[in-house]
């Protein structure tokens, strides 16, 4: 073999094992489980630590409507119950709100950075308020208060990811909506999934990929139905460019981390129970990971 051809293989046994090495750096990236544990036992003086709970949900009630499945201690399920005036809000020109809902501490969505994550919900029976609005997982920017109406010139802030269950006389459609703008108060949500039917009382899996970035075609959103997936691979504007929450060196960030559970339009005497499990999330690609359920997303 000449000098040039034995050149050739070392370079090409290098980039294997550089690239080698990279896989296995990709596989080592554990997935975080987020853990229903110290929501299990929550009350008002063993706050959650892992988890923030809707900060105007009366602390009395957290036990009621937050209650743990412990029957299957290989997976854990969160029972999270609405009653009407739950939490109760309404910003200048919306209608009035309830909520109960957790979302995770830990910042694990960023700008300009990937995040993968499932998670698996089930609605009980009976799912009413025929065509009500009602999201039940949601990623937000916020805008400071002083800068929304009365105080501000801008509408209070709407997800810039977020999940749908809205009743039907069937059951429920799942719709995913997005929204970005430069503008606080231009722009409108975007529907990048459904309608899509979910029977009542039956488990679903849902997988994201989710890259925000506030520039417009940097952004990377793929969402997952039971396997499906959505019509549009969005890649727009996600999150406030102008007025959105910034961190103490004034670099946008996403101060609602993902959040689980009910926020719905006021429903007088309607209850609404939604099931969580399997809530996991990933910094890098899972698709070698059983609990992505074997869906390969790749990042352009």
């Amino acid at each position: 073999m000449t000098q040039k051809a034995l050149k050739l293989v070392f370079i090409l046994l290098c980039l294997g094992v550089l690239n080698g090495s990279h896989a296995v750096a990709q596989e080592a990236a554990p997935a975080l489980s987020a853990s229903f544990d110290d929501l299990c036992a929550v009350d008002q003086q063993h706050p959650p630590k892992l988890w923030k709970i809707s900060g105007k949900l009366d602390p009395a009630l957290w036990r009621s409507r937050i209650v743990c499945d412990l029957s299957s201690p290989s997976r854990p399920i969160l029972h999270i119950t609405v009653h009407p005036g739950d939490a109760p809000d309404q910003s200048v020109g919306d209608a009035p709100v309830e909520r109960v809902e957790i979302h995770i501490r830990k910042e694990v969505i960023k700008f300009d950075r990937p995040t993968w994550y499932h998670f698996a919900f089930r609605l009980e029976a009976p799912w009413q308020g025929l065509g009500n609005r009602t999201v039940i997982h949601q990623v937000k920017q916020n805008i400071p208060t002083e800068e929304t109406k009365p105080l501000g010139i801008c509408q209070s802030a709407n997800p810039l990811f977020k999940i749908e269950a809205i009743p039907t006389e069937t059951g429920a459609d799942f719709v995913a909506k997005v929204r970005g703008t430069d503008d606080c108060n231009t722009g409108r949500s975007k529907i990048i999934c459904g309608p899509w039917h979910l029977n009542v009382g039956d488990w679903n899996d849902v997988n994201v990929m989710l890259k925000p970035s506030l520039q417009e075609g940097a952004s990377s959103l793929q969402v997952y139905l039971n396997g499906r997936a959505c019509d549009i691979s969005y890649t727009g504007r996600l999150g406030y460019l102008d007025h959105g929450m910034r961190d103490q060196d004034g670099h946008p960030f996403i101060d609602v981390q993902p959040r689980f559970g009910i926020y719905r339009d006021s429903l007088p005497d309607v209850a609404q129970s939604i099931d969580f499990a399997d809530i996991r999330f990933w910094s890098t690609d899972p698709s070698n990971d059983p609990a992505w359920s074997k869906l390969a997303i790749s990042v352009k």
